[in-house]
């Protein structure tokens, strides 16, 4: 299978070939995926390196990725690979709901209500199967609601924040 990935702008040809190998840009890498649990959340290897990756797909059907606590967007063109599982974003009327990718317990909520937010900047950290996975803004706007509280567990789905979209205000 072969596609055209852009992430942030910058556009990567690649290729998986029957045996699973897989080629960015003609270069061999070494790389394995797999799903947690069947969530949107997964164990990244690339040449022997750890990551984790938690994929959405967002209203444009373009994905946000967060790789190792950064955000990304990103496109592609080919067919989808029958393993990508991705959840879609909730978003209303000028406003993101953020929600746990999976179950777990909240370390540390960093906002507050009525607070301003960038593209990018973390709401909550959720610990989950040892690890720590930071919740991030989509977008820039305003804390509207929180429900998020340090210290308490929550289920996967359950939302946590409602963010207001900047450009709706």
């Amino acid at each position: 299978m072969r596609y055209q990935v852009t992430v942030e702008g910058r556009t990567f040809d690649i290729e998986v070939t029957p045996d699973g190998q897989v080629w960015v840009d003609n270069q061999p890498l070494n790389v394995d995926l797999e799903s947690i649990d069947g969530l949107p959340l997964y164990s990244l290897l690339v040449d022997h390196r750890s990551y984790e990756a938690h994929v959405e797909i967002e209203e444009n059907g373009d994905q946000r990725v967060v790789v190792a606590g950064r955000p990304y967007r990103a496109s592609m063109q080919g067919e989808a690979p029958p393993s990508a599982q991705v959840t879609r974003r909730q978003q209303d009327e000028g406003h993101t709901e953020i929600s746990a990718p999976l179950p777990g317990w909240l370390v540390d909520v960093r906002v507050v209500e009525g607070e301003s937010v960038g593209e990018g900047d973390v709401v909550a950290v959720l610990e989950s199967m040892k690890m720590h996975l930071e919740l991030r803004t989509a977008q820039a706007g305003v804390v509207r609601s929180l429900t998020a509280r340090a210290g308490r567990e929550v289920s996967q789905g359950e939302v946590l924040a409602v963010i207001d979209d900047s450009s709706s205000m």
